[in-house]
């Protein structure tokens, strides 16, 4: 296990625990706003998505603190999670629903949230493999009990 992979994997999970804890803070906030700027008719699935944004962030925040055999485990989970995100956006684009800021912000989200899922497999199968460092053969040097052929 690399010790900076690891490292580096706990930020990037931090960093998606916090987009996703914001986007949904203000999706629960300014559901109304949000709702219309988006293009979304009903402020209760703004606010239900922004409810499991939280609930989501809270999980990955956690987990970005775990031991690293769990975390290298329930990271195939997130990134999951996020896979997921990334595919029902695109069902969702394709429905029409949305305003057009709601259809640029979709795919930025979505490019993200994708970016994140990359970032985070990379890392844990970087993480997961065994490093071993090449060592030099040893020399072996004659003893006193040795025999000699020519």
């Amino acid at each position: 296990m690399t010790t900076n992979r690891i490292r580096l994997l706990r930020r990037v999970l931090r960093a998606n625990a916090l987009t996703s804890f914001l986007t949904g803070a203000i999706a629960l906030a300014a559901g109304p706003w949000v709702s219309r700027g988006l293009g979304i008719d009903h402020v209760a699935v703004t606010r239900l998505i922004g409810a499991g944004l939280i609930v989501f962030a809270v999980d990955v925040a956690l987990l970005s603190r775990a031991h690293p055999d769990r975390l290298l485990r329930d990271t195939l989970l997130v990134s999951a999670a996020d896979l997921t995100w990334v595919a029902a956006t695109v069902v969702v684009l394709f429905t029409g629903i949305l305003s057009t800021a709601g259809v640029l912000v979709a795919v930025v989200a979505g490019i993200a949230v994708a970016d994140f899922a990359a970032a985070q497999l990379w890392l844990r199968a970087d993480a997961a493999t065994p490093t071993t460092v090449p060592r030099r053969p040893r020399r072996h040097t004659a003893t006193a009990g040795d025999t000699v052929t020519p």
